[in-house]
């Protein structure tokens, strides 16, 4: 999408109207409910992107068409609802695959094993856990989703983390729903499309 497009003359969505986010959309059509087409920068992979979404510019980092990090986010305080992203492209594949899952479960705390799915060209590698928080004004519970995804046939991969969580279980209700939020996950890691 060209940086310099109109705001007013996009979808009115995070997605498009913030200038950065913006660059990741391959078009201003849906894919579908919801989702828009995020192409990453190496050329490396498509996934759908939550059309509510936005990029952290930030902590965004690139290296040619090896690596790129990516964070996105998306969040309600009035509604009470806090969603984070994060997707790290690599041109490993399987080559690293146990120390790649080491390091994934170290980022997140999680000590189990994986589940194994097949979804098209790429293998997933699954877990969740869910992780209490609390400090003196605020408590709640950071649901995690994630997995490190293998192509079959090249020598790509990603690690996607999703973090679901309300800003406050305390004192406002709390409508996020692990199973809904499981399912959006896995709807997320099997989209991706790695290019040959």
């Amino acid at each position: 999408m060209k940086k310099e497009a109109d705001s007013k003359e996009l979808p009115n969505t995070a997605a498009f109207q913030d200038e950065f986010t913006r660059e990741f959309m391959d078009s201003t059509k849906e894919v579908e409910d919801g989702y828009y087409l995020f192409r990453s920068k190496t050329d490396g992979y498509t996934m759908l992107y939550p059309s509510n979404a936005k990029i952290s510019e930030i902590p965004y980092e690139k290296n040619g068409k090896q690596f790129e990090s990516v964070i996105f986010e998306e969040n309600n305080r009035k509604k009470n609802y806090n969603y984070v992203f994060r997707t790290t492209y690599e041109t490993y594949g399987d080559a690293l695959l146990e120390t790649s899952l080491k390091i994934l479960s170290r980022s997140v705390g999680y000590s189990g094993d994986f589940n194994e799915l097949e979804f098209g060209d790429n293998k997933i590698y699954y877990a969740k856990t869910e992780q209490p928080i609390e400090t003196e004004n605020r408590k709640a519970t950071a649901y995690k989703f994630f997995s490190y995804i293998v192509s079959t046939n090249s020598k790509k991969s990603i690690e996607y983390i999703y973090t679901a969580m309300c800003f406050d279980e305390s004192n406002i209700e709390c409508n996020i729903d692990p199973k809904i939020e499981e399912d959006k996950a896995l709807k997320l890691m099997k989209s991706i499309e790695f290019n040959n």
